[in-house]
């Protein structure tokens, strides 16, 4: 017994097929590449366009962490030193 060709020839049995067979096979092949190609394109952009999106609400949010973080630094001191 010999080993399968792990190629698209395999899902054709190692038979000999026609050149009409092959080309078609072929072409199936390529569009299903290139189908599956464009459609990673097309989900990783959107991915990285919602990534963006959120690096660019977390950078808000940690600015208005910040600030509110100097405002109730300031007012405690405030307190304290109003209290000398």
């Amino acid at each position: 017994m010999q080993p399968k060709e792990l190629n698209r020839g395999s899902a054709l049995g190692g038979r000999m097929v026609s050149p009409t067979m092959k080309a078609v096979v072929d072409a199936v092949w390529a569009v299903w590449s290139i189908s599956v190609s464009i459609y990673d394109y097309i989900h990783t952009n959107a991915m990285e366009e919602r990534i963006h999106t959120l690096e660019s609400a977390i950078t808000v949010h940690q600015c208005i962490i910040g600030m509110l973080s100097a405002g109730l630094l300031a007012l405690v001191t405030y307190v304290l030193l109003r209290k000398h």
